[in-house]
């Protein structure tokens, strides 16, 4: 019964949302689907994917693990499992390093690994101008490993360096809804989300304020949670309730909506964290399908 009225609530949302195709820009075609780990353990749940050229890792969240894999074009293979004990991993990224961070859900903390899987502590800033207290919602790393914190506590995204040393801090835009996720390009441009007006904002590099970069989207999204940006400046928009991706042009024009809901290949249900590797690979961990899908991108 549970699983019937889930289905029905997100048939709602998607038809709620304009199943609008942009022309021009971005065409998806499904890689494959990952599964489980070697042994044949099914994901569960999963969260969070964290993606390089040559590699993607999974924040299986059910199963309160991390799954490294390897892949090599449509060929994925399970490379090892990082038990994590009580911790819920959420959001999960990498650095230029290997080293892993996860979004605890228990914790509400940011949690560091070695690239070996060895738990190395908590995220802790240093040097912080006032109260310590930090309550992140999303979190990034950039390339030059700078971490970027998306902050409901202090209503701030807290911005430090590759050693955690705080670097400074933009205050969130008043006149809100709620801000779900935070994204950050090569130039170094922040981006975040609010997914209850389904407004991007966006802050170039050194400036002290966000702007908003787009209008309204909610004739191509539903109910944005999570956002990417490309290395040509396309941000795309996970629909958490429209089982579905929006994006947008660099300029905050819309793109249009790509993938829907479903349980085939190139189905979305509930899904959660996108990532866009150095090689253009998309990975979408596709939640309450239990599994993370590969996509190629190509541009018209």
């Amino acid at each position: 019964m549970r699983r019937i009225c889930i289905v029905i609530a997100a048939v709602a949302a998607l038809l709620s949302a304009s199943p609008i195709v942009g022309a021009g820009a971005n065409n998806f075609k499904w890689v494959t689907s990952i599964y489980a780990d070697a042994n044949g353990v099914a994901l569960k749940r999963p969260e969070g994917v964290a993606c390089g050229e040559k590699f993607v890792i999974v924040a299986d969240t059910g199963n309160k693990r991390l799954v490294r894999y390897a892949y090599e074009g449509a060929v994925v293979t399970a490379e090892a499992v990082f038990s994590l004990g009580k911790s819920s991993p959420m959001l999960l990224q990498a650095n230029s390093k290997g080293d892993l961070y996860f979004l605890d859900g228990r914790e509400r903390r940011i949690v560091l690994l070695k690239a070996s899987g060895e738990r190395i502590g908590f995220l802790n800033p240093k040097s912080m101008p006032s109260s310590k207290e930090i309550v992140p919602k999303s979190f990034r790393i950039d390339s030059e490993n700078n971490i970027y914190i998306l902050d409901i506590f202090s209503q701030h995204v807290i911005v430090l360096d590759s050693d955690a040393q705080f670097s400074k801090k933009l205050p969130l835009p008043e006149n809100r809804g709620f801000f779900s996720d935070i994204a950050v390009d090569r130039q170094g441009k922040i981006y975040i989300l609010d997914s209850v007006e389904a407004v991007v904002h966006s802050a170039a590099k050194g400036s002290s304020t966000f702007t908003p970069l787009t209008e309204s989207l909610k004739e191509i999204v539903n109910f944005p949670t999570r956002l990417s940006v490309d290395d040509r400046g396309v941000v795309y928009l996970v629909d958490q309730n429209g089982s579905g991706l929006g994006l947008v042009a660099p300029d905050g024009a819309s793109l249009g909506r790509r993938l829907g809901l479903g349980w085939n290949n190139s189905g979305l249900f509930y899904p959660s964290q996108i990532c866009i590797s150095d090689g253009g690979a998309v990975f979408i961990a596709d939640r309450s399908n239990n599994r993370v899908q590969m996509f190629s991108v190509t541009a018209d």
